[in-house]
């Protein structure tokens, strides 16, 4: 526009363009925040339908270990019992008297499965009898003793008898430690859905500002136009921005409004509360100073993301019941051959007294001892159910393997991730005041007498932009940082947490590199 403009149309051009520049705050930036990151941390771990059916698991796994352990059990018996018996007898003359006789006989026993395969069943039988009518005595007898067991091969029996229960002790501890990476995984959700949502929030806030500048340009505009200093094709292009901008803000809230739902659902919020999920309230994190990531550094960072990420223990730890599912099919291939051994006394006596037989006449002991053997000439079923549990160890340890792996390139990328995204928050910020000085040379120009409105717009679109990619930019970084400590097992404080009981350490700081790698100290 020249410059030889009268002082009228000058403070009228600048006066239109204060009026697009003095944008309202937005409704949503006057909502009052009410949601932390510890608080969201905290509410996703304690009610999150994921996290509770973890749980279940370790329950299942725990019921599975009392199955296993009830084979050790001390198993006690008694019985009880009376009998009468009459029976015809031929007596002399071919007279049919009748035989009348009682007995009463009662037992005890205990019998124990010892985990070394060493069974032990004390047990004591007594009875009396007698003879109707009163003529013959009352007798009763007694055998008081026990038994033992002894396997003398397949390991003694110690790897052997207590391998099933070894094993579901260490599935326990599995099933404990992919719980606590549950918990992990879910506060690296929400954090990430916790970070979406405010940038979400955020755009929809630029983008509200915007679309408000964009309807007060064309309302200048058209004064303008009305007024003969703009010719109507500058009014077609305001209206034409305003309608741009109408529909990139309604993306941009029902985008806000998507991820706040998002985050409703990682939070475990019912189905009546997600339309009333609350904001978060934090700001980005500060881009913290970054160690060098040299080689040794990525090192040390596999290192400790291989020791402590909870994943790769389960995963390790799992191993260990299929070493000793596989080594009892191997000593199941033996022959079995137990050791037995009976040792107790006897009793008889002669009256009506019931314990008279445990006290009565009673021999020295008693003793039997023998073996016995189990040979199955093929045992086919064994050598198979041998060969599955080899390639369930072998599965596990790739499995194992694959994870290991896994863990080290994502520990690697997430630090790769936070050292160049913290570059791009810089970058951003950087254009975003770059942005700013264009647009406040262009209303300069405009106090001036130079240029257009359009003109101006046309910067703070492209300010507009730099915020947004500027949000993205912090929204990325903190997720990424959140990532960083979940790669490196740094979510919680140990020791290992529950969902009732937990110390979560800053998922919005940098994990303590330092210690990782000494030599950046």
């Amino acid at each position: 526009m020249p410059t030889d403009h009268p002082p009228a149309f000058r403070r009228c051009l600048l006066l239109l363009a204060a009026a697009a520049l003095a944008a309202p705050a937005p409704a949503w930036a006057e909502e009052a925040p009410s949601l932390t990151l510890d608080s969201a941390l905290r509410t996703a771990i304690g009610r999150n339908p994921a996290v509770r059916e973890q749980e279940s698991v370790v329950e299942q796994d725990a019921g599975q270990l009392m199955q296993a352990s009830g084979a050790f059990d001390w198993n006690v018996t008694a019985s009880l019992g009376a009998q009468r018996v009459r029976t015809p007898e031929l007596g002399p003359f071919g007279t049919v008297p009748v035989s009348d006789s009682t007995q009463l006989t009662y037992s005890l026993g205990v019998g124990k499965l010892f985990r070394n395969g060493v069974s032990i069943e004390p047990n004591l039988e007594a009875g009396t009898s007698r003879v109707l009518p009163g003529a013959a005595p009352t007798v009763g007898s007694s055998q008081v003793g026990f038994v033992i067991v002894v396997p003398l091969l397949r390991g003694l029996g110690v790897d052997d008898t207590g391998a099933v229960e070894a094993a579901e002790r260490g599935d326990v501890k599995v099933a404990q430690l992919l719980y606590q990476n549950a918990l992990a995984s879910q506060a690296l959700a929400t954090a990430t859905a916790y970070w979406a949502s405010r940038a979400a929030d955020e755009e929809f806030a630029v983008q509200s500002d915007v679309e408000k500048a964009a309807a007060r340009l064309v309302n200048s505009t058209k004064a303008l136009v009305d007024s003969s200093v703009f010719p109507p094709a500058f009014l077609l292009q305001a209206q034409a921005n305003l309608r741009a901008k109408e529909t990139t803000r309604i993306e941009a809230e029902l985008s806000a409004k998507s991820a706040r739902i998002a985050l409703g659902q990682a939070l475990g919020l019912s189905a009546q509360e997600i339309d009333e999920t609350p904001g978060p309230s934090e700001e980005f994190p500060a881009v913290a100073p970054m160690i060098v990531i040299d080689a040794p550094a990525k090192a040390a960072v596999v290192r400790e993301a291989l020791a402590s990420r909870y994943d790769m223990i389960a995963s390790r730890e799992s191993l260990v019941p299929l070493r000793i599912l596989e080594r009892q099919a191997r000593l199941e291939l033996r022959p079995q051959l137990n050791l037995t051994l009976n040792e107790g006394y006897s009793g008889l006596s002669t009256g009506p007294g019931l314990a008279g037989p445990l006290n009565h006449n009673v021999t020295g002991l008693n003793s039997i001892a023998g073996l016995s053997l189990a040979w199955p000439v093929n045992n086919t079923f064994q050598r198979g159910l041998l060969r599955q549990q080899e390639g369930d160890l072998k599965e596990g340890e790739a499995q194992t393997e694959l994870l290991s792996q896994s863990v080290a390139g994502y520990a690697i990328l997430a630090v790769e991730q936070v050292r160049l995204l913290s570059d791009e928050v810089r970058a951003s910020s950087d254009t975003v005041a770059i942005a700013k000085k264009a647009v406040s040379a262009q209303q300069d120009r405009i106090r001036m007498g130079e240029g257009t409105i359009l003109d101006e717009v046309t910067l703070e679109n492209l300010e507009a932009d730099a915020r947004i990619d500027l949000i993205e930019a912090e929204a990325q970084y903190a997720t990424a940082v959140a990532q960083l400590r979940f790669a490196v097992g740094q979510v919680f404080d140990r020791p290992a947490p529950t969902a009732s009981s937990f110390s979560l350490t800053n998922l919005a700081r940098l994990p303590n590199l330092d210690a990782i790698n000494p030599a950046a100290r």
